[in-house]
């Protein structure tokens, strides 16, 4: 690393396109430190982050110094031998610093005395300085403008910019003299090295970084990723990642950026003995020393610089490009596209899934990937991994493997807990001949019938109450799908034998098998219907059970009419009436015979002072009571294989 250089010095100094020196005192005298050349450039890497100052940010700032100058803290630049700095800290101050002096500029150029402001170029946004000097002017967004800006960052920018002219301390010329007067008085303190390899530039990016002020984990992974990427593929790879990312931001599917890169290197990396025993966290630092032939790698080495592979980081995020895009258009889609169908279809006509078939595999990928709960994905990106990388001649039981895989996912995203995680991330690590088995053994044991404990019941029991009921909704309707259509049997989850067709039905008609709030209705004055009398459930009592995960039975609309509001003893009494279909609806409604007998008990004359009482002091025992054996029921039919052909 070069020799470091720290001065303090006048924003004016050092924002001015003018030739300027810059001195300390030595011995009472004063001895130049640097020379400041006109027509310099103050380049952001492309390895630094977006804008991320908001106009509160921005507020802050033309408060802070339309009173007196400020010290405004460090600036960390890396001089070049071109006449170019690339600012390693500090580029969101000086990129609205820059903003701010163009915007005073425009307004007031020839009326008062204006900081003429340096060039600032940024990589990930070529047509930024274009952009900036045409105030950020949509008739100028060009293709070439929209194109160049790779992280998306323009309208952040233009709204900074509106923010920006639109203030007092800039539009006024008083203010704005006096305000330019105190910027320009303002301080930085310059630390600065000399260095014309980009790779020692991001060195000390990264050093400053994790010895200092923390950065975002991301800013970090990217640091690392650009460091030795001379070929310029890395860098295009992740932005096409970013792009995607921002796409799946604005769609039903919930994943981040750094959880996609950690469920894809976890999923691939394993695979490669070389990593075996090796641990890194969510921040990708590894959680513990780790032998490598003669090498130690220490605690907080940085997953990339241990693999030091620019070739495997380049196919890691091609691949995982791939598998993100694939995501995002099942999500987005609600039928079947081409390019889904190119996914699934196998070189052996005669090993084809059937289309139907298609759609079922279309539709559960799709309620995995909406769901709420970012963990499980972790488990198609295992599966896309090997589907469309792994051996085409497998391919048809590959594609099928997805039934284990939404079984695992429902049951998984119920009884969330610590000891689950490491379940799931166990059976990702695994290899490609093993994942699955993995997969399949832990749904015969982990969720096992005397594994329903009272601790797992409350946790679904509270999970009702904070939920929102959209997730709900799919889960309850995915678990009532497994319990209805699948079986696991010989090691395999797969759909009982003449039922495709079925299922197809169960999961999208919503006029069939429509969602019912069979327990506690769903009201908008939270009335029920005690023997044809009105009834108003406690608002807390309301809350928490009506969105419970064990309140809903799938029946058609036709029967979700006729029942109504009405409590539950009335609504058993009418639904004998009609030939239900949904299995587990049948079961549910089996199982909640007694907690009818239980309100039975309270109606009649003063039935408002009883279901109060009950719901207060009695309900949630009896609920769980219920929940218990519906449980017991459910795991059953599916570990044991009750379903059979």
């Amino acid at each position: 690393m070069a020799e470091l250089l720290g001065i303090i010095t006048s924003i004016k100094k050092f924002m001015s396109n003018s030739n300027e020196k810059i001195y300390f005192p030595l011995n009472g005298e004063k001895k130049e430190a640097l020379s400041l050349e006109k027509d310099r450039i103050y380049n952001i890497p492309d390895f630094q982050r977006e804008i991320r100052w908001s106009c509160d940010n921005v507020a802050m700032l033309i408060e802070d110094i339309k009173t007196k100058p400020r010290f405004l803290g460090n600036i960390i630049l890396t001089k070049h031998f071109d006449n170019s700095f690339s600012i390693i800290d500090g580029q969101q101050r000086i990129t609205v610093l820059t903003m701010i002096l163009n915007a005073i500029k425009k307004r007031h150029c020839g009326e008062i005395d204006i900081i003429e402001p340096c060039e600032l170029s940024i990589e990930s946004f070529s047509q930024f300085q274009n952009v900036l000097e045409k105030g950020f002017d949509s008739e100028f967004y060009t293709k070439e403008v929209i194109e160049s800006d790779k992280l998306k960052q323009l309208y952040n920018y233009e709204e900074l910019w509106r923010f920006i002219t639109g203030a007092e301390e800039i539009q006024n010329k008083r203010k704005a003299k006096n305000f330019l007067e105190n910027l320009g008085e303002s301080t930085f303190n310059l630390i600065i090295n000399e260095a014309e390899n980009v790779g020692e530039g991001i060195r000390y990016f990264i050093d400053v970084n994790l010895k200092g002020k923390q950065l975002d984990t991301e800013d970090i992974f990217k640091s690392y990723l650009f460091k030795n990427d001379s070929g310029q593929e890395i860098r295009k790879q992740w932005y096409l990642l970013k792009s995607t990312v921002k796409e799946i931001e604005i769609s039903k599917m919930d994943y981040p950026l750094l959880k996609l890169l950690e469920h894809y290197l976890l999923c691939d990396l394993y695979r490669n003995d070389r990593y075996r025993g090796m641990e890194f966290g969510t921040d990708f630092l590894l959680k513990k020393p780790f032998k490598e032939n003669d090498i130690t790698h220490r605690a907080g080495t940085h997953l990339i610089e241990l693999i030091d592979d620019n070739q495997y980081m380049r196919r890691i995020l091609e691949r995982l490009n791939e598998v993100s895009h694939l995501m995002l258009i099942i999500v987005k889609s609600d039928s079947l596209t081409e390019e889904i169908k190119k996914v699934f279809m196998h070189a052996d006509k005669k090993e084809q899934i059937d289309i139907i078939e298609l759609k079922v595999i279309h539709n559960i990928i799709g309620k995995i990937l909406k769901d709420s709960k970012i963990l499980p994905k972790a488990l198609l990106i295992k599966y896309f991994n090997i589907l469309l990388y792994g051996d085409d001649g497998k391919k048809k039981i590959n594609i099928q493997k997805i039934y284990g895989i939404y079984m695992f996912t429902v049951l998984f995203t119920i009884f969330e807990n610590k000891k689950s995680t490491e379940v799931l991330l166990h059976i990702i690590k695994a290899n490609e001949e093993d994942w699955y088995k993995e997969l399949v053994n832990q749904i015969n044991n982990y969720f096992s019938n005397d594994k329903i404990t009272d601790a797992r019941l409350l946790a679904q029991y509270k999970l009702g109450q904070n939920e929102e009921e959209e997730n709900q909704r799919f889960r309850c309707k995915s678990l009532a799908t497994i319990y209805n259509f699948f079986v696991n049997q010989n090691g395999k989850v797969s759909i009982r034998k003449g039922k495709m067709n079925d299922l197809y039905k169960f999961i999208t008609d919503d006029e069939a098998f429509s969602i019912e709030h069979f327990i506690i209705s769903e009201t908008r004055n939270k009335i029920i219907l005690v023997e044809g009398k009105e009834y108003i459930i406690e608002k807390s009592i309301y809350k928490r059970y009506v969105n419970n995960f064990f309140n809903f039975i799938f029946v058609s609309r036709e029967i979700n009419s006729c029942l109504g509001n009405n409590w539950l003893p009335k609504k058993i009494e009418y639904i004998k009436q009609f030939d239900i279909s949904c299995e587990y609806s049948k079961m549910i409604i089996e199982k909640l015979n007694g907690l009818k007998i239980e309100f039975e008990k309270r109606g009649g004359d003063g039935y408002k002072d009883k279901l109060d009482l009950f719901f207060a002091r009695e309900y949630k025992e009896k609920y769980i009571e219920y929940t218990r054996s519906a449980l017991s029921d459910i795991i059953t039919r599916i570990n044991e294989g009750i379903m059979k052909d």
